[in-house]
């Protein structure tokens, strides 16, 4: 190339270069702008993110975490058949369900590759793995299997726990699914995929936002290479995230969600009485402001309409000519300001007012809790 540029190797001209003038600086500068050309093309495919369809999608930010080798988990179940010393019919069938795996071993089809091998190692996870992937049945939870952490391997451990997880938020019991995923993390387990997306869901659920914005923007780190089902919900949450307001009437809409999803499950105890009162002190609340609300735009009418009445007397000339002005007594009739301690109430007509401003955005089954509870309010007040 240098040759052709008339350029030496040791960087000087060669034959009449020098003498070209511009011309052989031109040659130069493309030259230049070739090599360069050169050097990105051979880094480029390490610096850009291909999209599934495989149009470059933009400069690939480096994520915090990283896809496990699913060579590392065949030897360590190799490992474990020969502590076990397993029979080699047993192995042949374990060999046989990883050479059976199709498409590229990560995230679900690797952590259902170990499960299933495990199964057909051990009579217990196999009776567990059935339970878990059948939707009729309830979902086991880890400190219900006391051999799980004292007999079995720990990749094996924490591949049970994310299945357990998995079928405890695919059954909607997310406080279990979180329980279930405690202590464990990206970095540490066959299924990185699995964990941050179920934890989020279940941390989506319960209105941990800061935690759950935290778990899905990792897991989208990896957006292009998760299964078409996490990306989407993922992105679905994040967007659903950022709506969320506390202290709002979405809040309280969540909050009762909730509250109905635990009484479905059958859930009576401490922990469901504690939401139900947190809903009524945030409804009493909002009702409060919009009461508030209420009364100050009164105030600014009968304000409005005293100024404008005040005008238009101002303005009237008088129809007779006489002496202005004219005092009288100044006596006024006593009234009766009741009861101090409930000063400042909206009448009931007015309250019902807010009561449905405040009730119109939300579905139905909520405007009838919501109406409900205020009925009862008004059957214990005299």
């Amino acid at each position: 190339m240098k040759h052709v540029l008339g350029i030496s190797s040791h960087g000087k001209p060669i034959g009449g270069a020098r003498r070209r003038g511009p011309l052989a600086w031109y040659l130069r500068l493309i030259g230049g702008l070739l090599v360069g050309c050169a050097a990105w093309l051979e880094y480029a495919p390490s610096l850009l993110a291909v999209d599934t369809g495989g149009r470059v999608s933009g400069f690939q930010k480096t994520a915090q975490w990283q896809w496990p080798d699913p060579a590392v988990y065949q030897e360590l179940m190799l490992s474990y058949m020969e502590q076990r010393q397993t029979p080699e019919a047993t192995r042949r069938q374990v060999a046989q369900r990883w050479e059976t795996a199709s498409g590229p071993l990560r995230g679900p089809l690797l952590l259902d590759l170990l499960l299933d091998c495990g199964a057909i190692l051990d009579e217990r996870v196999r009776a567990v793995v059935q339970l878990l992937r059948d939707p009729q049945q309830e979902a086991m939870r880890p400190h219900e299997l006391p051999w799980l952490n004292s007999e079995l391997p720990g990749w094996l451990q924490d591949a049970m726990r994310l299945a357990m997880a998995r079928a405890l938020g695919q059954r909607q019991m997310y406080d279990e699914a979180l329980e279930a995923l405690r202590g464990l993390e990206p970095q540490g387990v066959c299924d990185p995929a699995t964990l941050l997306f179920y934890r989020a869901v279940s941390e989506h659920h319960l209105l941990m936002k800061q935690p759950c914005a935290e778990d899905l923007d990792l897991l989208l780190q990896r957006e292009t290479e998760l299964p078409m089902r996490y990306a989407r919900m993922a992105r679905m949450l994040r967007a659903d995230l950022e709506a969320y307001e506390p202290d709002s009437l979405d809040e309280v809409a969540r909050l009762m969600r909730d509250v109905q999803r635990r009484l479905d499950l059958g859930r009576a105890g401490k922990l469901v009485r504690d939401e139900e009162q947190k809903i009524v002190d945030k409804l009493d609340k909002l009702i409060e402001q919009l009461e508030q609300q209420l009364q100050q735009q009164q105030q600014q009418q009968q304000q409005s309409q005293s100024n404008g009445s005040s005008q238009q007397a101002q303005s009237q000339p008088m129809e007779d000519s006489q002496i202005a002005g004219g005092s009288g007594p100044g006596d006024v009739d006593n009234k009766d300001s009741g009861n101090r301690a409930g000063w400042g109430n909206l009448p009931p007509a007015e309250r019902q007012q807010a009561l449905q401003r405040l009730t119109e955005q939300l579905p139905s089954h909520y405007r009838e809790v919501i109406e409900g509870y205020f009925r009862e309010l008004a059957k214990r007040q005299p």
